[in-house]
């Protein structure tokens, strides 16, 4: 066991070299990304005996590092690795062809290098044994990723759009960096093993600073509202196979992140814990389905539910920190385990989608889905595995995604039980959920409706063919899992609690709570003999010519759009969005006869309104300021120095 992960671990920091030498010959290159394919694969295989098996692994690298250097894997960190080799594999499946196509020369040799590269850096994250080995993974993750982001150019735009990206990452990382260090005074070597032991007796003030930096810096990576500033610039610049590993598997490192500290090195902590992260979480989910709803390119679209989901699983992180907070670890843990398993599921729906909108990009070069339209004929296999992650994120059942929101939605119930305000505020949060949940459903419905069903709405769109197989059967592999996990969940849930219950102690086995989980295989049998019988009836058909509206024939442009099905819920939320319109007749100031009406409808998000504007003009008022202090005299800078020297000497003497 520990000779495969060993193997593992380094063939992803040894793949770059190879691919880096074979991108002279397509022969060569086919076998490198088919070697990346396997390694991953073989990957999955350790992590899946990790998980199911309980199998530990350890690769201690200090003797050649200047710091404490070691990788282990242990049930959680297993089953992070398993949810990142299981989406990386069907990425490397879809990444051939479509990297084929879309690029050569050096963005190709670069993807190609820092592709395994930046998987290596996630594996380093979720399998580090020590603080030293996460920071040096984590850095290296937000390194490496803003190189992927940077292959497809470097406009003005997209430069501005990575210095956000960066900002905020590395203001998060300074934030996890703190909070490592806060376990100092108690574990001096920062291994994961003593940190626990410190954290058991810190005092509460160090507990809640310590906390508050972990809430702030993995918030930062997870993309939680109102610090989720750079996701929906970042991702739709991204290649979309790194759009997909970017949305579900690297902010899962966040969520990763904070269990380990809040829940295993921290062992959980004051009620206010629990507020804060339901708050954040409620947020977060509401306003990025929002927020996705007005949108028309389908990254972007993408990158916002990101934010909504990343909102369901903090929703049901709050709520294990406010049970344990109150003693009781079996709601604890069925809350933490749909968290955890919604973590998984959002990897694995959210990068199919995200691979859709990549095959949708390959066939007709546009993404705006106004455009779009009829692709399920001519797409018949990616509109298939589409509609499989569009049911799974919304939370139909027999689909994933509607086993995790079932267990926090549980959960939430089971708040009536503690004392207040817990036992009022949990239960209003199934409100919220039911909110995220139906406004999700309306965005999906837009986003398939549009894009997939009716006419082509352009001359793109009407010549769309159906991607390669390759790329095909990574879509197909990730709906698979999608139908797995949402018919048989038990297969994933029972190692999950088995690892839960590591870092919950007391909690007893959760067949009441699970008993959903064991019908569902004989529902999904039940649907499946009515849709055949349903198949084999005979039924009459008639078949009549479309209505027209009275005109000869139908058109594209008689058919809903993305803007008009979205204007309802723009309008009910609309001090949410609060566009700036703006309307010009052609010519000014004709009302009744203009030759040409211009409208445009700007938004602004209420965070960048209220939060990012007045912090950012505060900042540059201080910067002009300061400016004044920078004169280009010597004797100035001289005599700063001075004072900075005599005040550190002062402080000095009277500490």
């Amino acid at each position: 066991m520990e000779i495969a992960f060993h193997f593992f671990v380094a063939s992803l920091f040894v793949l770059p070299f190879a691919a880096v030498a074979a991108q002279r010959s397509r022969m060569a290159r086919a076998v490198v990304t088919t070697a990346f394919f396997v390694v991953l694969v073989a990957g999955a295989i350790v992590a899946a005996r990790g998980f199911w098996a309980g199998e530990a692994a350890v690769w201690d690298l200090s003797a050649f590092a200047p710091f404490p250097f070691a990788l282990a894997l242990d049930r959680l960190s297993a089953f992070f690795l398993l949810l990142i080799c299981v989406v990386a594999a069907p990425v490397t499946l879809f990444s051939g062809p479509y990297v084929e196509r879309h690029y050569g020369g050096a963005p190709r040799t670069w993807l190609w290098a820092l592709l395994p590269l930046f998987l290596g850096s996630m594996v380093v994250v979720v399998t580090a044994s020590t603080a030293f080995a996460f920071l040096f993974g984590w850095e290296l993750m937000t390194l490496f990723s803003a190189g992927l982001i940077l292959v497809d150019g470097d406009s003005d735009e997209r430069r501005h759009n990575l210095f956000i990206y960066l900002l905020m990452m590395h203001a998060g990382a300074a934030a996890v960096v703190a909070a490592f260090l806060l376990f100092l005074p108690g574990a001096p070597g920062l291994g994961f093993g003593a940190m626990r032991a410190a954290g058991s007796a810190m005092s509460p003030v160090m507990k809640n600073a310590l906390f508050l930096l972990a809430f702030i810096g993995f918030g930062a990576k997870a993309g939680l509202i109102p610090l989720h500033l750079w996701l929906p610039r970042a991702h739709p610049m991204a290649p979309s196979p790194v759009s997909a590993l970017m949305s579900g598997v690297m902010l899962k490192t966040a969520i990763y992140g904070f269990v380990r500290i809040a829940f295993d090195l921290l062992g959980g902590g004051a009620p206010w814990w629990g507020y804060v992260v339901l708050a954040a979480g409620a947020v977060s989910g509401v306003l990025g389905v929002l927020y996705a709803i007005a949108e028309h390119d389908l990254k972007r679209l993408l990158a916002y539910h990101s934010v909504e989901n990343i909102g369901i699983i903090y929703l049901g992180l709050g709520a294990a920190l406010l049970f344990l907070a109150h003693g009781a670890p079996t709601w604890a843990t069925l809350a933490l385990l749909g968290a955890l398993l919604h973590t998984l599921n959002h990897a694995v729906f959210k990068s199919l989608l995200f691979l859709g909108a990549g095959a949708i990009g390959h066939s007709t070069h546009t993404l705006d889905i106004e455009e779009l339209g009829g692709l399920q004929k001519l797409m018949p296999v990616t509109g298939a595995a589409f509609l499989i992650g569009c049911c799974s994120i919304v939370g139909l059942p027999l689909f994933n995604g509607f086993v995790s929101e079932w267990m926090i939605f549980r959960s939430f119930l089971a708040g009536s039980t503690l004392a207040d305000p817990a036992s009022v505020l949990l239960p209003m949060m199934t409100g919220v959920l039911a909110l995220i949940g139906g406004l999700a459903a309306a965005c999906f419905a837009k986003v398939y409706g549009v894009a997939f069903l009716g006419r082509p709405r352009s001359a793109e769109a009407e010549h769309a063919v159906e991607v390669p197989l390759p790329m095909r059967g990574a879509m197909a592999i990730l709906a698979a899992f999608c139908v797995v996990i949402g018919v048989a969940p038990a297969i994933v849930l029972n190692p999950l609690a088995a690892a839960i219950q590591t870092f919950v102690p007391g909690t007893p086995l959760l067949h009441e709570q699970l008993r959903f989980a064991h019908v569902l295989p004989w529902i999904a049998v039940a649907v499946a003999a009515l849709m055949l019988l349903t198949m084999f009836a005979r039924t009459a058909v008639r078949l009549t010519a479309t209505w027209a509206c009275g005109l000869p024939k139908l058109d594209s442009r008689m058919q809903y759009t993305s803007t008009a099905f979205s204007k309802p819920l723009r309008t009910v939320f609309a001090q949410v969005y609060r566009p700036t319109r703006v309307v010009e007749v052609t010519p000014a100031g004709e009302t009744y006869f203009p030759t040409a009406i211009s409208y445009r409808s700007a938004r602004t998000t209420s965070y960048e309104r209220l939060l990012y504007r007045p912090a950012l003009n505060v900042i540059v008022a201080g910067a002009h300021i300061l400016r004044r202090l920078q004169t280009g005299n010597i004797q100035i800078y001289l005599l700063y120095i001075f004072l900075a020297l005599l005040a550190l000497m002062l402080g000095m003497r009277f500490a």
